[in-house]
């Protein structure tokens, strides 16, 4: 059975998320601890990742009955992932922290802002890249080059996109996060061809509207947008966060998706189907 039927387990295994505070986050690292990754969580604001951590171990025992000594070791640090150089300042953190380099990685840090295509500020676009695109590429490099270094097989990473990388969303503007959603999945085929031979399996999970707090904010102060997406959605519904932690399990796991890299997989309704 043990060569037919895959596991999720990361029993020990070292998981690093960034954005690790946001609301798909959430649910992602639920999953994790539930199947027994250490965490190394990641992001801009480190005094709410440290709220988020607490409120991730009182989850473990309280909801997955763990025992409070037996939690899965979990880190908090701030990070700025379009600056390379404090990437690889906290990689270092980490591995000086848990005493090992990570196998995983979940890249969900990422923001949208709208403006029309011909007034889109320079500054801002420039921004957005280098935290969207360039970034996912400086957490990749940083968790990447001590695995081929070491020579330590079985890396895995799974970076965010977005449908909006491969169709143009309506009825917002949103020109740069569209580019940058677009680059990061064509940046995944690169980094799998060219580090499949040192067994890191890297993929895209490019989900559609998710019910997150920032996109409930949104639609509550406009209605028509919000029916707009509906409408623009076989399944006439927006996500929960948590219907994407099988995929980003599947991804993960070195059993289950062995033959996998390279895969931009969409979870969306069905919105890029018409």
């Amino acid at each position: 059975m043990a060569d037919i039927v895959p596991t999720f387990r990361l029993d020990n295994e070292l998981t690093v998320v960034t954005g690790a505070s946001g609301g798909l986050s959430n649910a992602i690292i639920k999953g994790l601890l539930a199947y027994g990754s250490e965490l190394a969580l990641l992001d801009m604001n480190l005094e709410r990742t440290k709220e988020t951590q607490a409120e991730l171990f009182k989850f473990c025992v309280e909801e997955l009955k763990i025992k409070e000594d037996l939690v899965p070791k979990m880190h908090s640090y701030v990070c700025d992932i379009s600056d390379a150089e404090h990437v690889n300042e906290v990689f270092a953190q980490i591995y000086a922290d848990f005493g090992k380099y990570p196998l995983h990685l979940v890249n969900t840090a990422g923001y949208c802002e709208n403006f029309p295509a011909e007034q889109y500020p320079a500054k801002n676009a420039e921004k957005l890249l280098k935290v969207n695109l360039l970034g996912a590429l400086y957490v990749a490099q940083a968790f990447a080059k001590p695995l081929i270094d070491n020579n330590i097989k079985g890396g895995s990473i799974v970076m965010i996109g977005s449908m909006s990388g491969e169709i143009v969303n309506d009825p917002q503007p949103q020109v740069a996060y569209n580019m940058s959603k677009a680059g990061v999945i064509h940046m995944v085929k690169s980094l799998a061809a060219e580090w499949a031979k040192y067994s890191i399996r890297v993929n895209t999970l490019s989900p559609g509207y998710i019910l997150t707090p920032l996109t409930k904010n949104v639609i509550n102060g406009n209605n028509e947008m919000y029916q707009r997406w509906l409408s623009l959605t076989p399944m006439g519904r927006l996500s929960e966060a948590k219907e994407f932690t099988g995929t980003v399990l599947y991804l993960l796991s070195n059993s289950a998706s062995s033959y996998t890299t390279g895969a931009n997989i969409t979870v969306d309704g069905g919105f890029t189907c018409w």
